[in-house]
């Protein structure tokens, strides 16, 4: 599927100093910058509402990767299109009307796609398979961050690499949640387009090498 991207995950950076945290990874070769959006509904915690994204948003030249994780993304999709982002996902099970959902979201010149949260099956998402831009396999069970990677999703990618093959389909896999440049290389291996990773960018004394790392295959 061509070059790997890694979007560093906002969840892990320093907010009191946004501004440079938002430099820091531009300068330091990535792809564009993730947010993780939660309503404390569909998972237990809460980030990034419209509000908090307003602050910062227009501090962002990368590309914008929304993920929704809330329920009925279709009555807030609006406000979070006003921020143009590159990349929207959603959960299928949180919405009410997927397939009319994704429809808005590409008809706003963004690429939609649909996230599979680690204990959910892509069962979830195949009815919509050949409509969605991207798909967001979660690697961490859905609301915080700083969690352990769970392999097994790992099995989940490549299925899905597989039925994009089989199909002859070109949309991108994403791979989120506790990402770190030991475990980058089996999920490029398996099939992974896109690398999220938050606390490993953040937290590291050369986010430049550690990008580089993340991009190995």
């Amino acid at each position: 599927m061509g070059k790997v991207k890694v979007f560093p995950s906002l969840l892990a950076a320093d907010f009191s100093v946004i501004k440079s945290e938002i430099k820091k990874v531009e300068e330091a070769g990535a792809d564009g910058i993730h947010l993780d959006v939660m309503d404390n509904k569909y998972v237990s915690n809460k980030s990034f509402p419209v509000e908090k994204i307003k602050s910062f948003y227009e501090k962002i030249s990368l590309l914008l990767d929304i993920h929704l994780m809330i329920e009925k993304p279709e009555d807030f999709i609006d406000e979070f299109l006003n921020f143009n982002p590159a990349y929207l996902s959603f959960h299928a099970e949180a919405s009410e009307n997927p397939k009319e959902l994704i429809e808005k979201i590409k008809s706003n010149n963004c690429k939609a796609g649909l996230a599979v949260n680690a204990k959910v099956s892509l069962d979830s998402i195949l009815p919509f398979i050949e409509m969605i831009d991207f798909v967001l396999i979660m690697t961490v069970n859905a609301g915080f961050g700083g969690q352990k990677f769970i392999e097994e999703n790992i099995k989940k990618i490549e299925e899905l690499n597989k039925i994009r093959k089989e199909k002859n389909l070109v949309f991108e896999i994403e791979a989120d949640g506790g990402v770190n440049t030991e475990n980058s290389k089996k999920l490029i291996s398996a099939g992974t387009d896109i690398l999220v990773s938050g606390s490993t960018i953040f937290k590291s004394d050369s986010v430049s090498e550690t990008i580089r790392k993340l991009k190995e295959n």
